[in-house]
């Protein structure tokens, strides 16, 4: 289990920026999944696979186009 003290990428992460993959990734990458099982570690495993350099890109696409 992935926790704040295992030292995973997202554990990281600012709260807003946190907040902000958090929401990408409900919205675009896991909409078919079940809301009932979303939850904040489902995200933040997702965001831990793809890693510092894909997450910084999406934070910012997602900030610049006005999208979070």
């Amino acid at each position: 289990m992935l926790t704040e003290a295992s030292g995973a990428f997202s554990s990281r992460l600012t709260y807003t920026d946190r907040q902000r993959l958090r929401a990408v990734v409900r919205k675009v990458h896991l909409k078919h999944y079940p809301t009932e099982k979303l939850t904040d570690l489902e995200c933040d495993k997702l965001i831990d696979a793809w890693g510092p350099e894909v997450s910084t890109n999406i934070i910012r696409h997602m900030v610049d186009s006005g999208r979070v």
